[in-house]
């Protein structure tokens, strides 16, 4: 009689490491993280979610989940980024009492000259996201929080409507600047040059400064 093979041990189960889990909140920032790298390395026509979610480490649906729509996760990107500058220059405003337009331009440059901004900024405008009701921009009134942080600064040196004039002339002739300076000074013959960028910031220091000095002259 043929012996019967003995009974076979279930295998002891492998332990499986559980899963990290990450709040909602963990979630959106690492998917933030992932995003800004890939658009300001490739800009908003060459990313899409599936690209995100790869850099994440991530799911395609969890990005969704959170974002909705690439061209949503495209606006978090850019408010993020936003709301990170204007804090930094709300800290400054209230930290170095003794700074004047020279230094907050040069902090607007080095801000706005990262290609993040630039890039992220003309999509907004060229794809017509920034004339949406709904725009961020639009929604949380940011510049006006730095205005209002202005206008407590200089006091009665400068109306509120001056200061909001020319606020909106530094920051659009940065922006300007920054995203189209190599053509620009490629249409004149010349080259961009550390030299020449120096030299446009204290011509928009030279235009601010009056904001400041004209009538604390007056008062002395």
């Amino acid at each position: 009689m043929a012996k019967r093979p003995p009974p076979q041990r279930a295998s002891t189960p492998v332990a499986r490491s559980p899963r990290a889990r990450r709040s909602p909140e963990e979630a959106r920032a690492l998917i933030l993280d992932a995003a800004t790298d890939l658009l300001a390395a490739r800009g908003p026509d060459a990313v899409g979610l599936k690209a995100v979610a790869v850099e994440a480490g991530v799911s395609h649906g969890l990005v969704s989940h959170y974002f909705g729509t690439y061209e949503a996760l495209v606006e978090a990107v850019l408010a993020r980024h936003q709301a990170t500058m204007r804090a930094e220059l709300l800290e400054r405003l209230a930290a170095r009492p003794d700074e004047g337009p020279e230094a907050w331009i040069e902090h607007a440059f080095a801000a706005m000259a990262h290609p993040l901004y630039g890039r992220l900024s003309v999509w907004a405008v060229m794809s017509g996201r920034a004339d949406a009701a709904g725009f961020f921009a639009r929604r949380e009134q940011g510049l006006r929080i730095v205005v209002d942080a202005l206008a407590a600064r200089l006091g009665e040196r400068a109306s509120r409507d001056r200061i909001e004039r020319v606020v909106m002339v530094v920051l659009t002739s940065i922006l300007g600047y920054t995203t189209g300076r190599g053509v620009m000074w490629a249409a004149l013959g010349k080259e961009a040059t550390a030299a020449r960028d120096a030299a446009f910031r204290a011509e928009l220091v030279a235009l601010v400064a009056p904001l400041v000095t004209t009538r604390r002259a007056r008062g002395r």
